[in-house]
């Protein structure tokens, strides 16, 4: 795969059918990586999918016909938190994470947030190098990820420049 062929789109609530095949993807590839579940993510209602889309910035990378990743980001008091980070294995070590993670970067200091911050699984190194190569870094705040799962889970900010 050309990374110069990968584009960046942001998706909005008429194309939550495109959001939940990724989203599904990424739950049955991936369910370590995340809180949620694919059970859960499974019965979603059509309209649940749309109103998740109506409530965060979704950006999906594609080269061709191929949805090859995603990652999302929804305003908080605190500034902008990165969520649902996820890229299919085949473009793994290519650059689209970083052009997706990019987008949440770009996105984040055009809307003027202070800064973003993120969750990652203790076991994921892989997301840690990401996130860590953008500037993220660990703020010792960690906890389980949730009361239904006691894996531990740390926080990453990136603050971010202020607009005058």
């Amino acid at each position: 795969m050309d990374i110069e062929s990968v584009r960046i789109h942001q998706l909005g609530p008429d194309e939550w059918h495109r959001f939940r095949r990724i989203r599904l993807l990424a739950l049955a590839e991936a369910p370590y990586a995340f809180a949620s579940t694919l059970a859960w993510a499974q019965v979603r209602t059509d309209q649940d999918w749309r109103d998740l889309l109506a409530a965060r910035t979704q950006f999906l990378a594609t080269a061709g016909n191929h949805d090859l990743g995603t990652v999302g980001v929804v305003t908080e008091n605190s500034g902008a938190h990165l969520i649902s980070m996820w890229v299919a294995p085949e473009a793994r070590g290519t650059g689209v994470a970083d052009l997706l993670v990019r987008s949440v970067i770009d996105w984040s200091t055009a809307a003027g947030h202070p800064g973003i911050h993120l969750e990652v699984s203790d076991s994921n190194a892989a997301a840690e190098r990401l996130y860590h190569r953008h500037g993220f870094r660990r703020t010792g705040v960690s906890g389980a990820i949730s009361p239904e799962d006691p894996r531990l889970e740390f926080e990453m900010r990136l603050p971010l420049p202020v607009n005058p």
